[in-house]
């Protein structure tokens, strides 16, 4: 069994984590953690092995998650370079630093990485894993990868390219999905249903439309007209959003998060 390691253990880190754990496909026993902050707690919680430094992690494990903020992202590798060969695995999962960023910080062009864009709901089991392989990647390591980011979560392989718009579209979103609950909740609340109601109406209501949506395969627009009876209360509720700029603003919210991606991307070159 090949071990795994993660080096920094944040939201992205612990949620990915936690997936793994989950899939099977690891044995806990396996599975290391440095974490300057919160390791000795995350060895407490997850039942895996705190080790006390980057290099530790680097020298010890086959396939090394880099779960740090992306800020010290190069630091990180330059730190455990000398420790890296070319069976060993790196998983990157920051915005703004690429496989060919990564692959020259290592000074090795043999080096094998796969840049992953998870988000936070992995912790459940619910969420997804956009994922891309450098060159370096062998094609019975690309199954294997495959496998596991299907058993963690909903797993799309994407050209790297793309992986800003993935931030837009699966990164950043749950922070306004959460914007959006909460706003639905105030709604509510406000008419007299109790919060702790209103939370797990809204919140089941959400995984039904979500499963809705990919299982039976329909364009949302005639998902939306299927709600909406003439003249009824929905239909009352849209037209009210289309006045209020309600497409465009989820629009301009994701475009200036890509926006930013892209920007943090140039201003790591």
């Amino acid at each position: 069994m090949k071990k795994v390691g993660f080096i920094g253990c944040g939201n992205m880190g612990e949620a990915f984590l936690k997936g793994i754990i989950n899939s099977l496909m690891v044995e806990i026993n396996d599975i290391r953690v440095y974490d300057s902050l919160k390791g000795k707690e995350i060895e407490k919680k997850y039942g895996v092995k705190a080790l006390d430094s980057e290099v530790a992690i680097a020298e010890e494990c086959d396939i090394i998650f880099l779960a740090v903020k992306p800020n010290v992202y190069m630091d990180v590798i330059d730190e455990i370079k000398e420790s890296i060969n070319s069976t060993k695995v790196l998983i990157a999962m920051a915005p703004g630093i690429t496989m060919e960023d990564i692959l020259e910080e290592t000074e090795n062009t043999n080096s094998k990485i796969i840049r992953t864009m998870p988000n936070l709901p992995l912790m459940f089991q619910e969420g997804c894993v956009a994922y891309s392989f450098n060159e370096n990647i062998e094609d019975e390591e690309k199954v294997y990868f495959k496998e596991l980011f299907e058993k963690i979560g909903m797993a799309v392989e994407i050209k790297e390219e793309l992986f800003d718009a993935v931030i837009g579209a699966s990164g950043s979103s749950p922070a306004f999905m959460f914007m959006f609950i909460e706003a639905l909740a105030d709604a509510v609340v406000l008419e007299g249903l109790p919060r702790a109601a209103a939370y797990k109406l809204i919140g089941q209501t959400l995984i039904g439309v979500g499963k809705m949506f990919l299982e039976s395969g329909k364009h949302p627009g005639e998902l939306k007209d299927n709600v909406c009876s003439p003249g009824g209360t929905t239909i009352e509720g849209v037209k009210t959003l289309e006045e209020n700029g309600f497409r465009g603003a989820i629009i301009k919210a994701v475009t200036d998060t890509i926006k930013k991606s892209k920007e943090m991307t140039l201003n790591n070159k």
